[in-house]
């Protein structure tokens, strides 16, 4: 049996608008595995949700996946994610079942008129045989299990009437509702202040121990993938530029991108007149295509006529492990090949 609770292979989504067609992915190939943390970073317009949208097959119109396959492994067997109806019930089956997820804003995601005891119920009915008042006491079961207080009482209230941290929790409860295989978190942790940040993350390691359950967590914090993440993937303009352990990422980058996002993170031994350094220049609009690597304008190793011309570098492996894509550690590995 394979490794892989998930692989992507190829996977291209793109937004067909009137303007023009946006490659929001364009070629990821990943692999979650069994068990473990894989932590996704970039900057805004990386592609980061829409990939996690298109494993779910909840990308929204304009949008549609146009290439590639995404693999679901069961005990039992294989499931094709991409060829199946993006409506139909085996898919609906899949969603909150074997892959749950965590969405940006519970805000926006949880229903105002419907209390959240009975949203979790309405998950568990959908996926599971409870019913009635099992299927509630596994709903109460799963809010105290996610660390929120006095369970019975927050069953019966609405969204509105939960702080944000409690929120979050409760969208983390409806995602284990069902005790999924794979949980994906997309931004868990945004705009909750630094110590239910830290109580969301250790929630859900703790949780990951006991179950045995995988998770893809989607990020721009660094410093969240730095505790959290076995693997990490970088991704710019809709593709993995660089992939590695969480070790090998934050010690010996290898993508001028990495290095760079590294770099701005702040620094407590930094003097504190110092200014943050900032990747210079500013992401490509999304009707933009650009040639040889999309990061080459902003790239302060880039070589003229070189890094800007031909195809975008595909993703290498390298010595020191790990992937990455870019010309220079290409070159490098065709002088070591001929050395």
């Amino acid at each position: 049996m394979t490794d892989a609770l998930l692989s992507i292979r190829g996977l291209r989504t793109h937004f067909f608008l009137d303007e023009g067609t946006v490659r929001a992915v364009d070629g990821v190939d990943l692999d979650v595995r069994r068990g473990r943390t894989l932590g996704i970073v970039g900057e805004s317009g990386c592609g980061k949700s829409v990939t996690a949208f298109s494993i779910l097959r909840l990308v929204a119109r304009p949008g549609r996946i146009v290439d590639g396959d995404v693999t679901l492994h069961r005990d039992s067997g294989r499931v094709a994610l991409t060829e199946l109806d993006e409506d139909g019930p085996e898919i609906r089956d899949i969603r909150g079942a074997e892959i749950a997820m965590i969405f940006q804003e519970p805000m926006t995601s949880l229903s105002p008129v419907h209390t959240v005891g009975s949203q979790i119920v309405e998950a568990v009915r959908l996926h599971t045989d409870l019913r009635g008042a099992n299927a509630r006491a596994r709903a109460v079961e799963v809010l105290g299990h996610v660390g929120i207080p006095d369970p019975a009482t927050r069953f019966r209230q609405y969204p509105h009437e939960m702080s944000g941290g409690m929120r979050q929790r409760a969208m983390i409860a409806m995602a284990l509702s069902c005790r999924p295989s794979l949980l994906i978190a997309d931004e868990p942790t945004t705009a909750l202040d630094v110590t239910i940040q830290a109580q969301i993350l250790e929630l859900m390691r703790d949780l990951q121990a006991e179950t045995g359950m995988s998770i893809m967590l989607i990020t721009h914090d660094l410093g969240v993938i730095a505790e959290t993440a076995d693997e990490v993937a970088v991704m710019y303009l809709g593709r993995v530029v660089e992939f590695g352990t969480t070790e090998d990422i934050f010690t010996a980058p290898k993508h001028p991108y990495t290095r760079g996002l590294l770099r701005s993170i702040p620094d407590l031994d930094s003097p504190r007149t110092g200014r943050l350094e900032a990747i210079t220049g500013s992401v490509p609009g999304p009707f933009s295509r650009i040639d040889g690597c999309p990061f080459h304008p902003r790239c302060p190793d880039a070589i003229a006529g070189v890094c800007d011309v031909g195809d975008r570098p595909a993703l290498i492996s390298t010595d020191g492990g790990g992937d990455v894509a870019c010309v220079l550690h290409a070159q490098e590995a065709i002088h070591a090949s001929d050395d």
